[in-house]
């Protein structure tokens, strides 16, 4: 009599990909649309303020989730798309606590919109600006390649 264990095939497969981090990532897709949009043109110095306090934990959030993605994906393309994505929000992560630090040393939310200008802001701003537009492309590419991957699993 042999030990040897005849487990099913699919007892080896990580659990799928569902609908709860498809609904995440197009959250996430939304959210890093409308947030600059929404906050950066305000007039009050607090709004620009808070459009960094979310930005930090919309970028932390976003991470987390990818890593996720990225563990429960199958496949090559979606998780080196997850670690593209990771890399273009952790440059909008460093351009967010760049920027939040020297709010916060001129003035927080009652800074005025000379610190704008400031050298340090405008340095964390030139990666910020492009990391944000890199998520957002990135995000809708790894969403489409993550339907069609679910799409494809369940034809099969």
């Amino acid at each position: 009599m042999s030990s040897i264990s005849t487990a099913s095939p699919t007892a080896t497969q990580p659990p799928a990909l569902g609908a709860p981090r498809i609904v995440g990532l197009i959250a996430l897709l939304l959210v890093t649309i409308a947030l600059p949009l929404i906050f950066l043109p305000m007039e009050a110095s607090w709004g620009h303020l808070v459009f960094h306090l979310l930005g930090i934990a919309t970028c932390v959030l976003a991470v987390l989730l990818l890593r996720d993605v990225r563990r429960l994906s199958q496949g090559k393309a979606v998780p080196v798309l997850t670690w593209v994505t990771t890399v273009f929000f952790a440059a909008w992560l460093v351009g967010h606590i760049g920027e939040l630090f020297v709010v916060l040393t001129h003035g927080g939310a009652h800074a005025d919109h000379d610190v704008f200008e400031h050298p340090v802001h405008t340095f964390f701003a030139s990666i910020a600006v492009p990391g944000w537009m890199a998520s957002v492309v990135t995000t809708l590419i790894l969403l489409i390649a993550v339907v069609v991957s679910v799409v494809r699993r369940a034809r099969t």
